[in-house]
């Protein structure tokens, strides 16, 4: 009898195991019929020619102002698209041309844009909207700027080429190149290239100008930088100041630095006053576990003070230059090493 009905048992409650993956079977086909609320720009298309995301599809084009209200959301163009990018998840594409702007990215998130040799004659800026940080961004293809580039209280950027070229006649401000400022707050800032064709120097628009790349940031500097490459042709002043915690470039090649004047310029953060004016190829200060892992730099033309400049930092957080290689070594230019530096040197070849 106890068999018996242990098989009862058994039975029923099979069955009522079948009969129930049954009904969540029927329960998920039914969910799965419905169809999901398409995707439409329609609200945004000017020329419906283009595909989707293409910025030509909403009414920007190179040598086209973007000052231009689009007559559909009564917002200046490159707003609209942004917002439309933002809200619906579409990558945007800027074809190459020459697009008379600053390309600002202020205080949003999620946010991809492919550029082929797309070129802004104005500054190239992401930074924070009141307390609100810009947050992943993705640059793809290859970025120019004729003025410079600044990103500030922002975080997960990755940006794949970006080419900053002086060109006075091109350049919305009419001066030469700021360069590149990755400023206080910036977090997870990746970047595969990075070219800087000149930095100037001389006059008032380039106050807070020191180097043609420059990670730094009082009392917030950043971290998590990664370059995997710099090139640096021509810089008026410093070629790189760098700051910070966990930040890395991988290959940096300098041709000329100190070439330009030191008027005008602001004292550096977390730099001794007047050090500004000592014009340095790769400064490294105030750099918790900070890596530049090869380093070139040409002294045939340079004018600086110091090749190479190993500033104080905790001892606790050790950095390092793997390889330093000089070139056309100009005598008048040393290595300048801080008592207090934690910075080290593992190797250096000249040539």
């Amino acid at each position: 009898m106890k068999n018996l009905k242990a098989l009862t048992v058994l039975i029923l409650t099979i069955l009522l195991f079948s009969f129930s993956c049954k009904e969540k079977k029927g329960t998920k086909k039914t969910i799965t019929t419905n169809n999901p609320k398409e995707f439409s720009d329609k609200a945004y298309v000017l020329n419906a020619s283009y595909k989707v995301g293409d910025v030509r599809r909403y009414g920007i084009f190179p040598d086209s102002s973007f000052a231009l209200k689009h007559p559909f959301t009564n917002k200046n163009k490159y707003e609209a698209v942004l917002d439309l990018a933002e809200n619906n998840g579409i990558k945007l594409f800027f074809p190459k041309g020459i697009y008379k702007t600053n390309l600002k990215i202020v205080g949003r998130d999620k946010l991809s844009i492919k550029f082929d040799n797309a070129e802004f004659t104005g500054i190239i800026q992401i930074i924070e909207k009141d307390t609100v940080p810009t947050s992943h961004i993705n640059f793809s293809g290859n970025l120019i700027s004729y003025d410079g580039f600044f990103v500030r209280k922002s975080h997960h950027i990755q940006i794949e080429n970006l080419l900053l070229k002086s060109d006075i006649k091109k350049s919305l401000s009419g001066k030469r190149n700021k360069g590149c400022k990755i400023y206080t707050n910036t977090d997870e800032l990746a970047i595969k290239y990075l070219r800087i064709d000149d930095l100037g120097s001389g006059e008032g628009y380039f106050k807070y100008n020191n180097s043609a790349l420059a990670i730094e940031g009082w009392n917030s500097n950043p971290s998590n930088i990664s370059i995997d490459e710099v090139y640096i042709k021509s810089s008026d002043r410093h070629g790189v100041y760098m700051t910070g915690t966990d930040n890395e470039i991988k290959k940096l090649t300098i041709e000329k630095f100190g070439v330009g004047s030191s008027n005008l310029l602001s004292p550096m953060e977390d730099a001794a006053k007047g050090e500004e004016k000592e014009f340095t190829g790769l400064w490294m200060n105030k750099c918790d576990y900070c890596f530049v892992d090869n380093v070139t730099i040409n002294e045939d033309k340079s004018k600086g003070v110091n090749t190479v400049f190993l500033d104080s930092g905790s001892s606790l957080k050790a950095s390092e230059i793997g390889k330093l290689i000089i070139l056309n070594d100009n005598p008048k230019i040393g290595i300048k090493k801080d008592p207090k530096t934690n910075i080290e040197l593992v190797e250096t070849i000249i040539k």
